[in-house]
């Protein structure tokens, strides 16, 4: 276990313990305000929040100050009204109030420490991004548990005249209008009769409202981002229907364009991650590129032996591309622009006269000899099923050779040897192929 890795277990853990004890305070507080609690064990818990709360105060400033001086010592992370803001919360929630005589409700200050609970939560959707969307839905039940019960106190404390039963009985009975208020227009069990009742009852109801939006815009918000490609396939489809609409394009050939389609979108190819990484600083770029194509570049001896420099702008102008069962990448003859990797599928080099002499796979690469010579294609390849390839562009790779001559020098003498080696012998599959 690495010390970053043990740190960031230790964060969680103690802001899990915060979040725990914030919950905690939010809920007993308002229930010790309406049903009138004391005792010892009301003390001890006040002893741990408060201890629990300090301690926090003291952390929260040693993060800060490390973030800002050592972490970053160039970048002012937090403005300095805003650590005035964050002292205050701290200091204000950590305050033991409860031990001064003052009036009850100033203990309700502790509830001010939900509010670098939801800082946290926060940080957890920005840092756990695969789940992202699960944890916004499961942060807005905790937050609309947490403010039903708010409300619910509330109640209690204007009903109190009319409340029977035992503690338990009332606040259920309240928690149950609240949540009957909030989710319809209620059934009439518990009618308001004073003026501030009717008042709290339409706040209620106009905050039911703002529930309904914010769930019904958040769901259409998780559901359009959830499977971006899906989405993508849609459109598509939804494009290709318009164009035929207008251009007389044959029944097979649709179907050829359809099957494209659901094929990208089952490979989660519908966003180009060429797209994606021109986003991205350079460095990052490289960094991600080289990470999901340094496998198959390390099967290339055409790459074997040189310097990670290379490597890593290889990667990054490798270029992903898809064939349909049937098309051909390139066919005989032709001039040779490019290279090719094979990263799925399965493909056939062929002669003019339809002679299979090799089969390519997974993992298999052909075409290198090509960014060297000019010489034209001496055989087809054609897809048999659906391919995904990486394509390396001549002039790109020339240009890189020119900023690194010595590597420039030892591949051409490599791809020298190879093509002297294919011309005496028969291409074998899994190696490259000078076509």
């Amino acid at each position: 276990m690495t010390p970053v890795f043990l740190k960031a277990m230790l964060e969680t853990g103690w802001h899990l313990v915060i979040t725990f004890t914030a919950t905690l305070a939010a809920i007993t507080i308002p229930l010790q305000l309406v049903f009138n609690q004391t005792g010892s064990e009301i003390y001890s818990w006040e002893i741990l929040v408060t201890l629990l709360f300090g301690a926090d105060l003291v952390y929260q400033q040693v993060s800060l100050r490390h973030a800002q001086e050592e972490a970053f010592p160039h970048l002012r992370t937090v403005p300095a009204k805003s650590r005035g803001f964050w002292l205050a919360v701290d200091l204000l929630s950590a305050l033991p109030l409860g031990f001064t005589g003052l009036s009850p409700f100033w203990s309700g200050l502790r509830c001010l420490k939900l509010l670098r609970v939801a800082q946290t939560m926060h940080q957890w959707r920005q840092r756990i991004l695969k789940f992202s969307d699960l944890l916004k839905l499961a942060f807005f039940a905790f937050w609309l548990l947490l403010i039903s019960h708010w409300l619910a106190c509330g109640w209690l404390a204007l009903i109190a005249d009319r409340a029977t039963g035992d503690p338990l009985t009332r606040y259920l009975s309240a928690l149950h209008w609240v949540i009957e208020t909030l989710t319809s227009v209620g059934f009439g069990e518990i009618v308001p009769v004073t003026n501030g009742q009717r008042l709290y009852s339409i706040v209620i109801m106009l905050t039911g409202v703002g529930v309904y939006g914010y769930v019904i815009g958040s769901m259409a918000g998780i559901l359009a981002k959830r499977d971006p490609a899906k989405n993508q396939y849609f459109n598509n489809l939804d494009q290709l229907s318009a164009f035929v609409q207008y251009r007389d394009i044959p029944p097979a050939l649709q179907k050829r364009i359809r099957d494209y389609f659901a094929y990208i979108w089952k490979k989660r190819l519908g966003f180009d991650e060429t797209h994606f990484l021109s986003g991205l600083p350079r460095g990052l770029a490289s960094e991600i590129s080289l990470h999901l194509k340094r496998e198959i570049l390390d099967r290339i001896p055409l790459f074997k032996d040189v310097e990670s420099d290379f490597i890593e702008e290889v990667a990054l102008n490798l270029k992903p591309d898809v064939y349909t069962p049937g098309e051909y990448v390139f066919k005989e003859g032709r001039p040779a622009r490019r290279m090719y990797l094979v990263i799925k599928g399965v493909l056939e080099v062929v002669r003019k006269d339809g002679t299979v002499i090799n089969v390519l796979k997974e993992g298999n690469f052909f075409g290198e000899i090509a960014l060297f010579t000019d010489q034209p294609r001496t055989a087809s390849v054609r897809a048999v099923t659906y391919c995904d390839l990486y394509i390396l562009e001549k002039d790109v790779f020339l240009y890189l050779l020119e900023q690194f001559p010595d590597i420039g020098a030892h591949m051409k003498e490599i791809a020298r040897r190879r093509l002297e080696r294919d011309e005496n012998q028969a291409p074998v599959p899994g190696g490259g192929l000078h076509s």
